[in-house]
């Protein structure tokens, strides 16, 4: 199991999901939702509000309105509390070990950098969770219900549904092992299909009707996910260099890339820069080239402006400290800690920031502020006994009652039951 992290594809993914949720009476901040690295078609949730989308799933959709569908299927059983009541009834032994794979995910979490690109995966344990949650069909019928409702609510059709469902419709026939996830795990009927059918031909909205800003972001999103998750090969068969589209000469800049052709790479993304000179994505892209190829300095202007033109998005202000860390001038030590104390304002969960913050602190000898930051990311990281080594040097340099002290104190408890639980879980 692994999961990707990007700032493009999660802006895109949770602007579709809020008004959904919304409907739904849930806060949309109150819901995490995750991409994982996996070329099955699959979605689940579990508990904590906690929602994951396969790449597979995303790359193979054709329209942002399938997406959506699946999103406002999957925010049905959210708010219907299934994953809750699964758990009561389940054996115990058999939640346990659910429990502690999704755990396992939530520390992977913590190791991560903040782009596809990277292609950093944080790696949640060998064993895939297709099989997470395999939801009754009472469940299912009323997740599609729910979905039906907010989609209405939110004035948009349920054909992507339909159409989503259609695609997977056939594999009912199938054995189960040959079965993608989504129809093990979200058991589809004809009755299913045929009620979704019949909402969609009594709806005021009967057709797939996304914006055209939606299209394009869907449209960019599978671009990207398929240039960097295929083999550059691959990614030219389905995009042709012919192909002058700005999906298309999005996927060739990546392709040429990944090949470390950057004299092929970096005057398509300039060209698309040109074009749409606002777009703090097409920034970014290059910020990452360039820092990737060893031009450390040329990459922190791409990355400025990247945050300058998206400023509430966490993963490039992490990318940018990066930046200037690299560049070994102590200098930019402040402006990179800036960029990161307001990324992990939202991002606390992000282990990579934590540890750069802990690198900008130790090479301007805040020893007591090095050891509580790399307390944060040894936790993250699943190391309770590195976190507690750390969390003990950095309080010998705080005063008992500081906030950054009490912040010190909760790392220690979190390490301490962590080790607790991984003590049960290994007896």
């Amino acid at each position: 199991m692994s999961l990707i992290r990007d700032a493009e594809i999660e802006t895109t993914i949770r602007g579709w999901a809020a008004p959904l949720l919304r409907a739904a009476g849930v806060a949309p901040e109150s819901v995490s939702i995750s991409l994982v690295r996996d070329e099955s078609l699959n979605a689940f949730v579990t508990l904590g509000n906690k929602l994951y989308l396969h790449t597979g799933l995303l790359k193979r959709s054709e329209n942002a309105s399938q997406v959506i569908g699946v999103l406002a299927h999957e925010i049905g059983h959210i708010a219907g509390g299934h994953a809750v009541r699964l758990k009561d009834e389940m054996e115990t032994a058999q939640m346990l070990s659910m429990i502690a794979a999704a755990l396992g995910m939530a520390a992977a979490a913590g190791t991560g950098r903040g782009d596809v690109g990277a292609a950093v995966i944080m790696g949640g344990g060998q064993a895939a969770l297709k099989n997470l949650f395999s939801f009754t069909r009472t469940q299912e019928s009323a997740a599609d219900q729910a979905a039906l409702k907010y989609l209405n609510a939110t004035g948009q059709s349920a054909a992507g549904l339909l159409q989503f469902f259609e695609i997977l419709g056939d594999q009912e026939l199938l054995l189960t092992s040959q079965q993608d996830p989504y129809v093990r795990t979200h058991p589809l009927t004809t009755e299913r299909i045929a009620t979704v059918r019949n909402a969609v031909e009594q709806s005021v909205y009967p057709e797939v009707r996304e914006t055209a800003a939606d299209q394009v972001a869907h449209d960019r999103m599978v671009a990207k996910l398929f240039a960097f998750l295929e083999t550059p090969g691959r990614t030219f068969q389905r995009y042709p260099e012919t192909d002058e589209s700005v999906p298309a000469r999005y996927a060739h800049a990546i392709a040429y890339y990944r090949q470390g052709k950057l004299a092929q790479a970096v005057p398509i993304i300039d060209g698309l820069i040109e074009q749409y000179p606002q777009d703090p994505y097409f920034h970014e892209l290059k910020g990452q080239m360039l820092l990737e190829n060893s031009r450390v300095a040329d990459s922190i202007g791409s990355y400025r402006r990247a945050v300058d033109l998206r400023p509430d998005a966490p993963l490039i202000r992490i990318s940018l400290a990066h930046a200037l860390i690299e560049t070994q001038d102590d200098t930019l030590l402040p402006e990179a800690q800036s960029h990161l104390t307001e990324a992990l304002k939202t991002e606390r969960g992000n282990g990579f920031a934590w540890r750069l913050l802990g690198t900008t602190y130790g090479r301007e000898n805040d020893m007591t502020m090095a050891s509580y930051a790399m307390s944060e990311s040894a936790l993250l990281q699943g190391d309770p006994s590195q976190a507690l080594f750390h969390a003990s040097r950095a309080e010998q340099g705080l005063k008992v009652g500081d906030p950054t002290w009490l912040k010190v104190q909760d790392v220690k408890q979190r390490a301490q039951n962590l080790m607790e639980e991984m003590k049960r879980r290994g007896g």
